[in-house]
């Protein structure tokens, strides 16, 4: 049976979010408790499932020119990590959601497009042709543009879905040339065709075009800037987005192919592109202000890791880093909403008292120590194995200045709510944290306690995927803890203590970090080429049509003057017919000479 089962629970729940959406509000209050039973009655098929024999099945959805575009599913070991992800994942969203999402007449259409969010990414993680991988990739592109910009009145979150989608979209046609490529070229878009061919000219430039793809997909340099921007969405899209559905899309697909990229040798593109967005992301997240944009910016570290670890050939290192990072990301999302909520405030300096609510702080500082690398979390086999991995000296090194970084960032962004005394909104600040409700905190300790467990991924997830098991060096084990050690000290002294020289945050270089000044530029430096390209084409074709609509009144006119001549003067014609012959005759003779 195709795995394409894992998909319908979903979507029978969209459907019914449509019914509550279309105005049966009565319905509202059901549909979320529906989502969660769909949640999970998918994760249970999913685990009955593991232990079945891995295969693929298809059948054909239509017929063109004596071809068959058939869906394609798979439960390989790599397909069923990341359904087993968005399994568990998936419920604690919608659970931490009923306490997020409290105006009524909006559940119904959020819902409606998580449902379908869901559905799209389960699709993805099963797929194995370019058919259906590109059915459920457009589909994660157009659910993540409408849950950006979900609350459409507002001022930032419609621009900001327009920059994501514009941003995917490039992506999205380079993707659809790389399939037309390999289908005229192989007659064949299933995986294990694919993967089968030796190397070429024409498949180096299908992996280019899909590599590229994967970039805007999972926000890498130069197209990051998206990721931070898509923020404006409400806190469990965000948690969603992050931790395992859309982001992780170009990951796994570059895991998929990665024999390919191997035989290639097309690996170098993702160490380059991985090491300069994990770079940027990691100085982006230092000098941010707002809560949630600081998580982004370190999901785009992140993915940079997973492509570097790629880049290396390591696919267990990858794949732990992205087992790991969905947990502590999902749980930091959720505590960032918890905050804002809490405090009715989207920024890191205007956040109070954290410490009020003991559950949240807990949580809290879980996923802290786990994004971190603090032993024996599960973030730290994860940023560990991917140090492992790699086989250059300056690369390394370089992963250890962003790492101590990244910790520096992450501990901040602790800090500075832990330490400050919330004064004269003391009083409505505390009574946040109490009545924040149950369901955020249960879903987020319910996380934290998954983070933790999720460690134990490090000694079963390479086996599971086939893999030989990878230990850990005790002189990395050794590093990792000595950096962590030390950006502990420099985060406390500098923003708990609140040391920091004001320099720091007023300085240029800062402020360019911080707005993300030349990335952004860069945008607006190829948005104006092909604005100039698209204004020199108008004039281009204005100048084409004025030649023909030149030469077009010029034969009118010449008819006009020509339909003067017949007048009936048989005179007239008879000499008009001698000179002609006349003509006729003189270049005959000069041909012949």
């Amino acid at each position: 049976m195709l795995p394409i089962i894992y998909a319908i629970f979903p979507l029978l729940v969209a459907a019914m979010a449509a019914l509550a959406l279309s105005g049966s509000i009565k319905f509202s209050p059901y549909v979320k408790h529906i989502s969660l039973a769909a949640s999970l009655i998918t994760l249970f098929i999913i685990s009955m499932n593991i232990a079945a024999p891995h295969a693929y099945s298809t059948f054909t959805w239509f017929s063109a020119a004596g071809f068959q575009f058939q869906i394609a599913t798979a439960t390989y070991p790599l397909n069923l990590m990341l359904l087993m992800l968005i399994g568990i994942i998936t419920p604690l969203i919608f659970y931490y959601s009923y306490g997020f999402m409290q105006v009524p007449s909006e559940q119904g259409r959020f819902y409606l497009l998580m449902n379908i969010f869901a559905a799209s990414m389960l699709l993805f993680a099963m797929s194995y042709s370019f058919v259906t991988l590109f059915i459920a990739w457009e589909l994660l592109g157009i659910t993540s543009y409408l849950l950006i910009g979900f609350w459409y009145k507002r001022e930032k979150p419609g621009p900001a879905a327009r920059k994501a989608i514009s941003t995917i979209i490039i992506g999205d046609v380079l993707m659809l040339s790389a399939i037309i490529i390999i289908f005229i070229k192989y007659g064949s878009l299933l995986f294990s065709s694919i993967l089968a061919q030796g190397a070429s000219p024409l498949l180096s430039l299908s992996l280019l075009l899909i590599a590229i793809a994967a970039f805007t997909k999972s926000a890498q340099f130069p197209f990051n800037e998206w990721l931070a921007d898509a923020m404006e969405g409400p806190t469990p899209v965000s948690a969603f987005l992050h931790s395992s559905t859309m982001v992780k899309a170009g990951v796994f697909l570059v895991a998929v192919l990665l024999p390919l990229y191997l035989e290639a040798h097309l690996l170098y593109i993702f160490i380059i592109f991985g090491m300069i967005t994990a770079l940027l992301g990691s100085l982006n997240a230092l000098s941010e202000h707002h809560i949630k944009r600081i998580l982004a910016y370190s999901t785009t570290e992140d993915m940079g890791l997973m492509f570097v670890a790629l880049g290396f050939g390591s696919v267990p290192a990858a794949m732990m880093l992205f087992v790991v990072q969905a947990f502590y990301k999902a749980l930091l999302f959720m505590s960032a909403g918890s905050i804002m909520t809490a405090n009715k405030t989207e920024q890191l300096h205007q956040s109070y008292n954290l410490q009020r609510n003991k559950t949240l702080l807990v949580a809290t500082s879980i996923g802290v120590a786990s994004i971190a690398g603090v032993f024996p979390f599960s973030g730290f086999f994860g940023k560990v194995l991917v140090e492992q991995a790699v086989s250059s000296i300056y690369v390394y090194v370089a992963l250890v200045a962003i790492e101590f970084i990244s910790v520096l960032y992450i501990l901040r962004w602790l800090f500075v709510p832990m330490h400050k005394a919330a004064q004269d909104l003391g009083a409505e600040v505390n009574l946040g944290y109490k009545t924040l409700p149950k369901s955020m905190l249960a879903s987020g300790a319910i996380t934290a306690a998954l983070v933790i467990a999720a460690g134990a991924a490090f000694y079963y997830l390479p086996g599971f995927l086939g893999y030989k098991f990878v230990s850990v060096g005790i002189y990395g084990a050794l590093a990792e803890s000595a950096i962590i050690a030390i950006a502990f000290f420099v985060s406390y002294y500098a923003f708990y203590a609140e040391r920091l020289p004001k320099m720091f945050y007023s300085s240029s270089a800062s402020h360019a970090i911080y707005t993300s000044t030349y990335v952004n530029r860069f945008y607006s430096a190829f948005a104006a080429l092909f604005l100039a390209i698209g204004s020199a084409l108008y004039y281009a074709e204005g100048f084409i049509y004025s030649i023909f609509h030149s030469g077009g009144e010029s034969f009118l006119l010449f008819g006009k003057l020509l339909k003067r001549l017949e007048n009936g003067n048989v005179s007239l014609y008879m000499l008009a017919f001698a000179l002609g012959m006349m003509a006729i005759a003189f270049i005959f003779y000069t041909i012949s000479l």
